[in-house]
């Protein structure tokens, strides 16, 4: 590699390191509120937390990397040109179809690395992630002795407990059940033990009151008792096997479903091509995207005034490639025939990159900036 075009490199790559930081961060905000929301309800802590956070960084660095790589891209070339530095370069011969080989080397890198993540990281800790979730809300005494907190364990079935104690007893115990919306019922006790024994688990309320609608609208039903036993075995027959969604799974096996696979019922053909082909495309759509900015940033020659309107551009032209990639993936699971729409927008991104590198090489340089 030429001094120079390690030079570009370098730029690329550290400006890649600032908005790979920048951009994992703000992406990852928006993951940690779900992974609270879990482990609060699940009664887990802080290293459940941390466990899930890291667990949950592959699937960040899928949106993550192809960002970051578009936004160096931009920003390096247009700091080159804000230095004057790509205008010596053009007045010593380098020109626009020269530079396309350290921004090349550089997509190659961000591709190589999406395929890594994509192929490699995403699926193993996709399901490390579902098992240890599957794994904490199974455990029926982590998810539902919680002090002062009120837990969901089931749709339309709200929990709430006072106080807890190290054997697992619980005082002050309310417990709202609406998964029969013509007759909810609301329970207090005073105290209660939770029991299990193989696929059955029930809560026994000591000393509490029952109160359900009556036979009119204004009428409450109250019966006090002694000794009151909830059925919880419904929350374990729901946990069930747990069906492996197909961002698990490897390329091959996507792109070649056994019968095994298929025979679950969850998933069809359609929805294995489509995630095995869009883990080949969204690499091949990172490589190009360097390539992108470039060439837009170069198209209409050098100005004193920067690169403003053309980063735009290439922004644009940069989403709309995903935009359409993303509507290929959802196009697909019902047509399984139609996978190589998934492979188009990196087809239309070479075809742009092409075209405008094929201008630019007929295009003569000035040695100057222009007004």
């Amino acid at each position: 590699m030429k001094r120079l075009d390690r030079y570009i490199v370098q730029a690329l790559v550290g400006a890649l390191g600032f908005f790979v930081l920048v951009f994992t961060g703000v992406i990852w905000l928006t993951q940690a509120v779900r992974l609270v929301d879990t482990v609060i309800a699940s009664g887990q802590g802080a290293r459940v937390f941390l466990e899930f956070s890291t667990l949950v960084l592959p699937q960040v660095f899928v949106i993550v990397l192809p960002l970051s790589g578009m936004g160096a891209s931009l920003y390096a070339l247009n700091r080159l040109h804000t230095d004057s530095e790509l205008v010596v370069m053009m007045g010593a011969g380098y020109g626009p179809p020269a530079m396309l080989k350290p921004v090349a080397i550089f997509g190659l890198m961000i591709g190589l690395a999406m395929l890594l993540v994509m192929t490699v990281l995403v699926p193993r800790s996709s399901a490390i992630l579902s098992e240890r979730t599957q794994a904490i809300r199974s455990d029926l005494a982590n998810a539902l002795i919680v002090e002062r907190q009120f837990l969901h364990p089931a749709d339309g079935l709200t929990l709430f407990i006072t106080d807890t104690g190290r054997t697992g007893e619980m005082a002050g115990i309310f417990l709202n059940d609406q998964r029969d919306p013509a007759r909810p019922v609301t329970y207090s006790a005073k105290k209660a033990l939770l029991l299990r024994e193989g696929d059955e688990a029930r809560l026994v309320m000591l000393e509490g009151v029952a109160l359900a609608p009556g036979s009119t609208p204004t009428q409450l039903t109250s019966v006090r008792f002694d000794q009151f036993v909830f059925d919880l075995s419904d929350l374990l027959k729901e946990q069930g096997s747990r069906v492996k969604r197909p961002s698990e799974y490897s390329v091959r096996k996507l792109l070649d479903p056994t019968p095994e696979m298929l025979s679950g019922g969850r998933y069809s053909l359609g929805d294995y091509l489509t995630e095995g082909h869009y883990k080949l495309a969204m690499p091949l759509l990172a490589m190009i995207n360097p390539l992108i900015a470039l060439v837009t940033l170069l198209a209409g020659g050098f100005r004193r005034s920067g690169f403003g309107r053309r980063v735009v551009v290439a922004v644009g032209v940069g989403t709309l490639l995903v935009v359409l990639l993303f509507v290929a993936r959802g196009r697909v699971p019902s047509a399984p025939s139609l996978w190589p729409l998934i492979y188009l927008p990196a087809a239309l991104g070479a075809i742009y990159v092409a075209v405008l590198t094929l201008r630019l090489s007929r295009t003569r340089v000035p040695r100057s900036a222009t007004a």
